[in-house]
């Protein structure tokens, strides 16, 4: 059984802190693309899974303006009281702003284990930790306290708002976006994340992590690079209310059936190239050429932009037809001139 304790409620602003070490997860870490679903103030600060919760990545985030050793060891409270409990967790992270350098053996690391602190900063994490792990016991070294420690890992925020949304575009051309669009994404992404506190979970109990979702403080990648793809391309392609006008040339001379059925398919060949795993990689390849191709040339009609990108890319996903990326173009086209 886990209880769910000290959880926030009513938080109306996530703090940016809390989600760049959500980002973190989904875009910098070398096993990313394992975690789909993002727990919040639920185990943690942030949690990560995959999809059938056998695998939990545990991240408490603090951003202190100064962490001497007895703030660390305090801000390590929480991931021990994990590491002992019920639920079983792959990786246990404090999410911090970079220390003083003088603290680690390795000073040129952002990322790191608890032995590339110095002896000095471990005596006063170890003995601030013990504290708030014992209450009046202060004497008494905690169940497995040298173990957990040996499997924390210390990751610094060094990076800037914007990188965080660029780590999980699959953009090649980053500079392709101004700044000012990854930070606006940035706090949608935290904004979002906050309206998941509104709900009260305090002392709710659960035997298994999965049974977490219907308490529904989570996100899942899917709905983070939706957000992300939606707004790098200016208008939601997954649900766009009626036809782009530069659509009509292929629409011309249907019937009204057709070219419902028409639009169905191109809606739902998009889906799915998105959100199928193997296709993704060729979604986003092909939305950003669209992009380039139109900011370089948006005077073009929607034909010559298809025929010059089918020239320089090699589609390899069935679900993107001819009728399909035409149909993106339009999307893409709209979306761009909207945004002059």
């Amino acid at each position: 059984m886990y209880t769910f304790k000290n959880t926030e409620i009513n938080n109306k602003k996530a703090s940016d802190f809390e989600t760049k070490s959500m980002l973190y997860l989904l875009g910098m870490r070398s096993d990313s693309a394992e975690i789909e679903i993002i727990t919040v103030d639920c185990f943690n600060d942030v949690t990560g899974s995959n999809l059938d919760f056998s695998k939990l990545w545990d991240v408490q985030s603090k951003n202190h303006s100064s962490l001497p050793p007895s703030k660390i060891g305090e801000s390590l409270s929480t991931l021990y009281d994990n590491y002992i409990s019920s639920i079983s967790f792959s990786e246990y992270i404090l999410f911090i702003p970079k220390l003083t350098r003088d603290y680690l053996i390795d000073s040129g690391l952002n990322v790191y284990g608890y032995s590339n602190i110095n002896l000095k900063q471990k005596k006063g994490i170890e003995k601030k930790l013990k504290e708030k792990i014992n209450g009046n016991n202060l004497g008494s070294v905690p169940p497995l306290f040298i173990d957990f420690l040996s499997k924390v890992t210390f990751v610094e925020d060094n990076k800037k708002i914007s990188t965080y949304i660029k780590k999980i575009s699959k953009f090649k051309n980053k500079r392709a976006i101004t700044e000012e669009i990854y930070e606006r994404i940035f706090n949608e992404i935290r904004n979002a994340q906050a309206s998941l506190k509104s709900t009260y979970i305090e002392n709710e109990s659960i035997v298994k992590p999965s049974e977490v979702l219907k308490f529904e403080r989570h996100i899942t990648k899917s709905e983070i690079n939706t957000l992300l793809i939606n707004r790098l391309i200016g208008i939601d392609v997954f649900s766009f209310p009626g036809i782009p006008i530069a659509f009509f040339s292929v629409i011309e001379g249907k019937d009204e059936e057709e070219i419902k059925d028409l639009l169905q398919e191109c809606n739902e060949n998009l889906s799915r190239a998105f959100f199928d795993k193997n296709g993704c990689r060729e979604f986003w390849k092909l939305s950003e050429k669209i992009i380039e191709l139109l900011k370089g040339n948006p005077k073009n009609k929607m034909t010559e932009i298809y025929e010059v990108l089918i020239s320089k890319i090699k589609i390899r996903t069935p679900y993107l037809t001819e009728h399909t990326v035409k149909y993106m173009i339009s999307l893409v086209k709209t979306g761009l001139e909207n945004a002059d």
